[in-house]
């Protein structure tokens, strides 16, 4: 059995930004310190709730203070990311931290983020099974071109390919952050691990594991 840690990197009241990033970033150090396998961190836009809009960046950062830990995304919000952008960001601390990364992503929610970053609502609500087929392609693939309903462009390569990391021969492991048996469906019929969601009720979470 493995055991980590959710950094949510919160504000609390009477606190500001960089206290509670600093406590994040000491939490997972303290994570390492007392043994555990990994820590998951999370992303939020726009809300004290969670302080870090991008957890890759802040993985990126505890990849480099740490030696043995686990870094994953719980979760990078792929309706308001482009699916290859971020395989990018995936295979390269792949390689850099040794395989030591995993790239957990989920729809999110549909607040202000669809606005702002100009997904919009349909991203949300039908584009995540393209965005996450064409991000597997590209962690998995030599080469990758899209002619789908949101992204289409011609095969470029993949550059760095995670299948060069010197002490792993697979890419890094991806994980579906799962709040409905819709999703569920969506991972198990691509063999991924699942994150079955915070915001589950107990008899929804009983649902979806008997899918």
């Amino acid at each position: 059995m493995r055991v980590g840690s959710f950094v949510l990197a919160a504000r609390f009241p009477g606190q500001g930004d960089g206290e509670a990033l600093h406590r994040a970033v000491r939490s997972a150090e303290v994570a390492e310190e007392a043994g555990l396998d990994s820590v998951w961190l999370a992303e939020h836009h726009f809300v004290p709730y969670g302080t870090c809009p991008s957890a890759v960046t802040l993985a990126a950062l505890l990849l480099g203070r740490t030696r043995r830990l686990r870094v994953g995304t719980a979760v990078s919000v792929l309706p308001t990311a482009h699916p290859v952008a971020l395989g990018e960001q995936a295979a390269l601390l792949h390689i850099t931290s040794g395989g030591r990364f995993s790239l957990g992503v989920g729809r999110g929610g549909p607040w202000v983020d669809l606005e702002v970053f100009g997904s919009g609502l349909g991203a949300y609500e039908e584009g995540f099974p393209e965005s996450l087929d064409l991000l597997l392609r590209w962690l998995r693939e030599p080469a990758v071109g899209a002619s789908g309903e949101r992204f289409g462009f011609r095969e470029v390569p993949v550059v760095p390919r995670p299948s060069e990391c010197l002490t792993e021969t697979d890419g890094p492991e991806v994980v579906v952050a799962c709040t409905s048996p819709r999703s569920v469906r969506l991972a198990a019929e691509r063999g991924l691990p699942m994150l079955l969601g915070m915001h589950v009720g107990d008899e929804e979470k009983a649902e979806m594991v008997a899918l």
